[in-house]
């Protein structure tokens, strides 16, 4: 990627600027590998199908990146609880129960400038050079590829604008049909309110073109060679853009419903995403060289550098999936100790009263517990609290505690951890209780037990490895488990039925994640030893040992699931609705369970996504501070939003949602 520095910056300041020079442009034609004028008249492919291509492959957009997943799961995980960093919800490493700032944490440039940037300048550049050629093509000449090329362009640009304002609002916005600043005319800034009654209607106008298209076998041979998305298969994105158009038609709901509904209405009886390997996205492999993924340049990266954000939430394992703790107690020091002796998995999972996904999404602590952690903060003086009953079950049962010869305790799977008793407590049985779980407490929250991802003598239970690790993962940007629960949640609301009932579509969705997961789960084949591979560090057991042991029956757990959503309210049904979106997306797509949590709590009175305690609420991305001083007359139009405490439009809000301590 020659260059790429010299001709991100000069992209960027065409784009904002009135000043273009065709010499110039020709000379920056490109796409990751290079993409140029001169490849495709030599290659015999044209310009725009290049630019086409060039666009699918883009970073962060239709698949991960690594710096970008990185400040998602770390700052992401804050706002909205996906990932438990326990130290966030225990004293640890000298974090104390206070409220802490998402906006001006170690992460902020990463998480809050990545889309605003991707936006005005990754994401546009290839729209608006091939919108140059197509302009410059008479319409009498222009082919049946040439505008399609061109109409998805429009729909992939609809797509990177839908992710700019649902994280900003107002953004330089370019109309379809103008190459913006490359042929002198500038973006103007404008906000959702205007920008997605557009992008609807164009989605509109693309599905319809794109369901009335014949092509000749010459133009369906090339227009697969240059679709590596969907291989050239209209029908998938006839799919895909409806499926976009229901995205932002249920994003509007709560300000415009009327458009909500007659979008409904237009759809029904169109083809959406339906299927459990209807995935927009593109895996890193299949775009990056296997030895480049082997020095972690992909999203595994971020996986492996952000293994704090791993904890499994209590709200996923137990509250959404119904595996549930055993408990148990002992009377112990004139006092009633609980522990969690295991969970319901056996029997749930076979009988369908668990989730499938509990085996395919997360893996087991020590003991072989899928127990969650809780995102609420624990002081250490319930002896009771929900981490102290899964860590007390490591010792309750020890000869340690009644035996005072014994003055150490082993661990881990194969017992190699050790805690010593300090001398007060060899010398009184009365104390090692409350020695060991506070020893406990002090391992799990500062992370000693598990040092790197997938290592096995994690105290409590995270999220698995084996999907996560799998460098065939297609980023799932929208997939088929979003339609159905958007679907659900418009039948809920009364904003339209679509190709059958809430209840069913709710039912569909579990059943689509569970086999989406179980497949990206048991079609892993890769190991410490291929290439790509997992972290050297990464035990060969527990890369086994995730592995499910078998394909659970996913009807029975969404009938039993459907019973429940039947018995539920309104609000509890949307409740329901959005803890699967926030389960089946978690690290793999952020943003979109995050749009719908600040657009849900205007209608459940509450924040849908149940956040830390201790980090204040983000309702918007705040702007690059490099925009005030690059284009003082953009910044003076756009500063009044450049505030984390507003909330966007869409929410239909004025006023921020606070969690407890703000």
């Amino acid at each position: 990627m020659k260059n790429t520095i010299i001709k991100s910056a000069l992209a960027v300041l065409l784009l904002f600027s009135s000043v273009a020079c065709q010499d110039e442009l020709e000379r920056l034609y490109q796409d990751p590998d290079g993409f140029s004028k001169e490849q495709a008249n030599n290659s015999g492919v044209s310009i725009i199908a290049g630019y086409f291509t060039s666009q699918l492959t883009r970073g962060f957009f239709l698949r991960g990146e690594y710096g970008a997943s990185y400040h998602q799961m770390r700052s992401g995980s804050r706002v909205m609880g996906t990932g438990v960093q326990i130290y966030y919800t225990m004293n640890a490493l000298g974090v104390s129960y206070q409220l802490y700032d998402v906006e001006h944490d170690w992460g902020t440039n990463g998480f809050n400038n990545t889309v605003f940037d991707k936006i005005n300048n990754d994401w546009i550049k290839q729209v608006l050079w091939g919108q140059v050629e197509y302009n410059n093509i008479p319409e009498a000449e222009r082919t049946n590829l040439d505008n399609l090329f061109m109409k998805l362009l429009h729909v992939l640009k609809a797509y990177g604008y839908q992710r700019a304002i649902d994280m900003y609002d107002v953004v330089p916005y370019i109309e379809t049909g103008s190459a913006g600043a490359l042929t002198d005319d500038k973006a103007q800034y404008i906000g959702q309110d205007e920008i997605y009654p557009k992008l609807i209607e164009e989605l509109k106008e693309a599905a319809e073109f794109v369901a009335s298209l014949e092509l000749s076998d010459s133009e369906q041979s090339a227009f697969g060679n240059q679709d590596v998305i969907f291989n050239g298969d209209l029908a998938q994105w006839e799919k895909y853009i409806n499926s976009l158009r229901l995205r932002f038609a249920m994003t509007v709901s709560e300000v415009m419903p009327d458009l909500t509904q007659t979008v409904l209405s237009e759809l029904n009886g169109k083809p959406l995403f339906t299927e459990y390997d209807d995935v927009a996205g593109l895996a890193d492999i299949a775009i990056v060289e296997p030895h480049r993924l082997q020095v972690e340049l992909g999203i595994t990266r971020a996986f492996r550098e952000r293994i704090d954000e791993c904890r499994a939430p209590k709200k996923f394992i137990e509250d959404v999936m119904h595996c549930m703790p055993v408990e148990k107690s002992v009377e112990m020091n004139g006092e009633t100790l609980y522990y969690f002796e295991g969970d319901n998995s056996a029997s749930g999972l076979l009988d369908g009263t668990v989730d499938p996904r509990v085996a395919y999404i997360f893996s087991k602590d020590v003991l072989g517990r899928y127990i969650g952690n809780d995102i609420k903060w624990d002081f250490g003086t319930d002896p009771n609290s929900y981490m102290n009953k899964s860590l007390r079950a490591y010792y309750i049962n020890d000869p340690i505690l009644t035996d005072i010869s014994i003055v150490t305790f082993q661990y881990g799977d194969e017992d190699d951890e050790v805690i010593t008793l300090n001398e007060e407590a060899k010398n009184d049985l009365t104390k090692r209780e409350a020695f060991l779980l506070n020893s406990l407490r002090n391992i799990v929250g500062r992370y000693e037990e598990i040092r790197s991802v997938g290592t096995d003598d994690n105290l409590v239970s995270e999220f698995n490895v084996r999907p996560q690790f799998n460098f065939d993962l297609r980023y799932p940007t929208l997939h088929a488990v979003e339609t159905e629960l958007s679907l659900a949640e418009a039948a809920v609301r009364g904003f339209g039925t679509v190709n059958g009932s809430a209840r069913e579509h709710y039912k569909k969705a579990i059943e689509l994640s569970c086999k989406y997961w179980y497949e990206l789960n048991n079609s892993n084949q890769y190991s410490r030893s291929t290439v790509p591979s997992f972290p050297s560090n990464s035990e060969d057991t527990r890369i086994q040992a995730d592995k499910p042991e078998m394909e659970y029956d996913a009807s029975v757990y969404a009938e039993n699931e459907a019973q429940r959503f039947d018995a539920l309210n309104d609000q509890e049904k949307v409740q329901a609705i959005f803890n699967q979106l926030q389960l089946h997306y978690n690290f793999l797509n952020w943003e979109t369970p995050y749009t719908s949590a600040r657009r849900l709590i205007k209608y459940l009175g509450t924040n849908p996504a149940s956040p830390y305690e201790v980090f204040q609420w983000k309702e918007r991305m705040t702007y690059p501070g490099s925009v005030q001083g690059s284009d003082p007359e953009a910044w003076a139009q756009i500063s009044g939003h450049n505030n984390p405490d507003l909330p966007v439009w869409f929410t239909g809000r004025t006023e921020k949602w606070k969690n407890v301590l703000e």
